[in-house]
């Protein structure tokens, strides 16, 4: 073993290297073997529901007789969609679902997930462009921002600044030897014959820093509501509420 499989260079973020679940070919079991075992690492480690529980609703307690809309995009299997679904439940809140993910591969899982939760409407689209979808009051990502190039998240956040109402929050991995060691110690140990390992790996080496995201929305989005925070664990979040009226 190098010492690059545990700590390698992170100084320049890796956008050449695509993640084994995102090949055509990939092996069918390992990819849905891989989406029901993101429900737990997302459970557990991707911070999201604290996310979502921080940002988006307070706001919908606010106003607890209106109902609400919340776009979820690279929804995968659904287990945050259908988290917030129940979340709202919870509270007594009206809110409506639509998860939005390019992978016919994985929609079985996700159709399973939800179809007890009729809140939740699964489609499958481009994320790049899904204006036939209208607006929402809410956006959201988790693990998404990290697949794509600089050019593409350009694209990705000019179409959520035009379909948002209320706010939106984009959460993503931050790219830091410490989180790249733990990630190759738990994913080792815990997940088999999956994509985790390797595609876990990849990710956090293809995640960000929270001053490249800062330098990046003040470039590109100067006039934006964005902000760039990170929160635990190993997190970097880009999130925004929109201007009244």
């Amino acid at each position: 073993m190098t010492p690059d499989f545990l700590f390698p260079d992170l100084r320049l973020r890796n956008t050449t290297d695509k993640e084994k679940m995102d090949r055509a070919d990939a092996d069918l079991n390992q990819l849905l073997r891989t989406i029901r075992q993101f429900q737990w690492i997302n459970a557990f480690f991707s911070a999201s529901r604290a996310l979502l529980r921080e940002h988006f609703f307070p706001m919908m307690d606010r106003d607890p007789k209106r109902v609400y809309t919340l776009l979820d995009v690279g929804a995968g299997g659904c287990d945050i969609a259908l988290w917030a679904a129940r979340e709202a439940r919870h509270r007594g809140l009206k809110l409506n679902i639509t998860a939005l993910d390019n992978d016919p591969r994985i929609l079985p899982i996700a159709y399973r997930a939800v179809r007890d939760c009729p809140e939740i409407r699964i489609f499958e689209g481009n994320a790049l462009d899904f204006s036939e979808l209208g607006s929402f009051d809410f956006i959201f990502s988790n693990h998404f921002l990290h697949h794509l190039d600089w050019d593409e998240i350009t694209i990705f956040l000019q179409q959520v600044l035009a379909r948002t109402r209320l706010g939106f929050v984009m959460n993503d991995l931050k790219r830091s030897r410490w989180a790249y060691l733990g990630c190759t110690v738990f994913l080792g140990l815990s997940t088999r014959r999956s994509f985790s390992f390797h595609d876990g790996r990849l990710s956090i080496r293809r995640g960000f820093l929270p001053g490249e995201l800062r330098d990046f929305a003040a470039r590109n989005f100067p006039n934006a509501r964005i902000q760039v925070v990170e929160t635990f664990p190993a997190r970097v979040v880009l999130f925004g509420k929109m201007a009244p009226g």
